[in-house]
């Protein structure tokens, strides 16, 4: 792939993750327990960059994405999804050096689902200068987990079902494919 191509890719990827955060911040949170929670389906988007793009690459991806968002969104949304972001992508990134005969792609969205909402917390307990928001951990972490099974299931359909997806695996990622 081209230098060109991978550009328009990476803008392709930040544009689509865009949209879709910012359509889905115009519906209520569907849990009400847990005001401003939402299933995450844009971090589909960032699964994908992960197992197609370099890590520099990813990591402008979601840089973009947030500043981006946040423009819709207000600077109070920008921290809580940073936090959650930044943090999910690094947990996403460890948990994949175990490789694909420990770890699948949808073990890898599992661990992002989870992180996303510690990181989310941690600026809450942060902002809220009370740890007690912490407390929420149980059941947010029950709703990311979920949530991050079902982007994994549907992140190993686009990447292992879907031609032109498949065919942007590097060499290092194409081991994926086999043992997932």
């Amino acid at each position: 792939m081209t230098r060109l191509h991978r550009q328009v890719y990476i803008a392709l990827l930040t544009a689509t993750a865009t949209i879709i955060g910012i359509v889905e911040s115009l519906f209520p949170s569907p849990f009400a327990f847990a005001p401003g929670a939402k299933f995450g389906f844009a971090n589909l988007v960032i699964l994908i960059a992960i197992f197609t793009l370099k890590k520099s690459e990813v990591l402008t991806l979601m840089c973009l994405k947030l500043l981006i968002t946040a423009l819709f969104t207000g600077f109070s949304v920008f921290m809580y999804s940073a936090s959650g972001g930044l943090l999910s992508l690094l947990a996403m990134y460890l948990v994949k050096l175990l490789g694909p005969r420990l770890i699948s792609l949808i073990g890898i969205s599992l661990a992002g689902g989870f992180f996303h909402n510690v990181g989310q917390l941690l600026m809450a307990a942060f902002i809220a200068q009370t740890p007690a928001v912490l407390l929420y951990l149980p059941w947010l972490a029950f709703f990311g987990l979920l949530a991050g099974f079902f982007i994994g299931v549907a992140g190993n359909s686009l990447l292992y079902k879907i031609k032109p997806i498949r065919q942007l695996f590097s060499t290092e990622n194409k081991n994926w494919m086999t043992h997932s």
